[in-house]
């Protein structure tokens, strides 16, 4: 192996340990800890966490896409990056500081903003460190990392959450976001960067302001220049609606509906999580051989199966079964669906693009989950079954995802090499 393929390697394995390091705060507090803290220790109405996130999702809604904007035009994603997540990284670790639960809400609001936000600039710099025709093997591999980071984040918290409860796992998860994030936030850079200091403010002046969204307004409807990029935002939209629901009730789902208790929650997210560095591997490779669209119809449609079992399946040994289907699935959600929004737009509009899809990727987190948390309330005097019904329910935004999938061209114009 020669100096410059080890200096690929070194920098694409450094890119991904950043998806390491945003599953520490992805499962222990999106998922996992922080939600349970809220509903099981603090007994706080589960619709008090679906407002929490819709808030903070919306400010990273309206904020992504402008500052993905103005990324493009300084060519400069690193310093949003680096100061979005060490952000983050500062109210996770202050997250327990207070008893109560609404500072705590707050703390989270920010930290949330922080690492959403930044995920549009981490997602980005993929095109600089990404092979020509590895686009869905390179983001497999982040994803796979992501999900061992997933993995280290159960086991190293396991004894401290067990030991000290749920609050306790707030300061060291936060620790571990920042020392899996710094080969990224450090190695990955900018390609020729504009240089100076970049002033954000003369960014939101009147003229520029309309000239960032003309050009959103372009990336994202102009079908001629970008077509099918519109029918994959939609797609994503109400895909993303259940993948979003399913990741923040999760662990609630499994004690509410199969009775699991705190050791079998975290023994089987850690066998999901196993099955979804598979799922984020082979989707990865199944991509760069057969296409991102035909890919992720493939992938929405496991999901319409998967949910169906999971609603009506009731024996808990079956649980294990569901447990690795949604994690196969859920890693290659998320692998294919990066590389066919690389395929779709050129590289000079990168940023707008990856900020228009977590845009559409934020909102339907806060429709999805409100939408669980109205449907769990109605049918709150139902116990377990009204859960099932629940997760049943998503499928109806799975099935117009798909639809929406459909319209996207079989064939996209490599535009970004």
């Amino acid at each position: 192996m020669n100096k410059e393929s080890l200096k690929k390697g070194f920098l694409i394995l450094s890119w991904g340990l950043y998806d390491l390091a945003n599953q520490f705060f992805a499962l222990n507090i999106v998922s996992l800890y922080f939600v349970r803290w809220l509903t099981m220790e603090k007994s706080a109405p589960e619709i008090f966490y679906s407002i929490a996130f819709g808030i903070s999702t919306l400010f990273v809604a309206l904020s992504a896409p402008v500052l993905g904007a103005i990324s493009d035009l300084i060519n400069r994603r690193r310093p949003f990056l680096v100061y979005l997540t060490l952000i983050s990284i500062l109210f996770t670790m202050i997250l327990g500081a207070s008893d109560s639960i609404f500072v705590g809400l707050l703390f989270f609001i920010v930290a949330n903003y922080g690492c959403q936000t930044a995920i549009v600039f981490y997602n980005a710099l993929m095109l600089n460190i990404a092979p020509k025709n590895k686009i869905g093997l390179v983001s497999g591999i982040g994803k796979m990392l992501g999900y061992t980071g997933a993995i280290l984040a159960l086991y190293l918290l396991k004894p401290i959450v067990l030991k000290n409860g749920y609050r306790a796992t707030f300061l060291p998860t936060g620790i571990l976001f920042f020392i899996f994030s710094l080969p990224c936030l450090i190695f990955i850079k900018d390609k020729n960067p504009s240089r100076g200091k970049i002033d954000l403010l003369s960014y939101f002046r009147k003229n520029k302001i309309v000239e960032i969204f003309n050009s959103l307004k372009s990336t994202a409807f102009d079908s001629r220049e970008f077509p099918g990029f519109l029918d994959f935002l939609k797609s994503s939209f109400f895909g993303l609606c259940s993948v979003n629901a399913i990741i923040l009730f999760m662990s609630v789902y499994a004690t509410r509906a199969f009775g699991l208790s705190e050791v079998q929650i975290i023994n089987l997210i850690t066998f999901s999580t196993f099955f979804a560095i598979l799922g984020s591997i082979l989707s990865g490779v199944i991509s760069d051989r057969v296409g991102a669209r035909a890919s992720l119809i493939v992938i929405y449609i496991l999901w319409i199966v998967t949910l169906m079992f999971g609603a009506l399946v009731k024996s808990t040994g079956l649980y294990w079964l569901v447990g690795s289907l949604v994690g196969m699935i859920l890693g290659g959600t998320w692998v294919v669906s990066r590389a066919l929004a690389i395929q779709l737009i050129p590289a000079q509009r990168i940023g707008e693009a990856f900020g228009l899809f977590n845009l559409v990727g934020y909102i339907s987190a806060i429709v999805g989950s409100l939408f669980w948390g109205l449907i769990i309330l109605v049918l709150s005097s139902y116990g377990a079954l009204g859960y099932r019904a629940a997760l049943l329910s998503l499928n109806l935004f799975l099935v117009l995802g798909v639809i929406f999938l459909l319209r996207v061209p079989t064939k996209t114009p490599a535009k970004n090499f």
